[in-house]
């Protein structure tokens, strides 16, 4: 799946960063929603987003690392 603006997203739970990155941990908690906004249109497999109740920096992140709460409406 790939996330677009808008889109609302959660790091899996068994995300890889969650398990090996203590830094990654110190961002991001495992229930934390980040909003997508820019989906790098020539990327399938990153996107830049701001963590929900965080300092509102967008930052990269990976796809596959993370579910789809909710989808933007078009």
């Amino acid at each position: 799946m790939v996330f677009r603006v808008g889109d609302l997203v959660r790091v899996k739970k068994d995300s890889w960063w969650l398990k090996r990155s203590q830094t990654f941990r110190a961002m991001i908690a495992p229930d934390s929603l980040v909003l997508v906004t820019d989906d790098l249109i020539s990327s399938e497999k990153f996107f830049y987003g701001v963590v929900c109740g965080g300092n509102d920096e967008a930052l990269l992140w990976s796809q596959d690392q993370f579910d789809l709460v909710q989808k933007v409406k078009r």
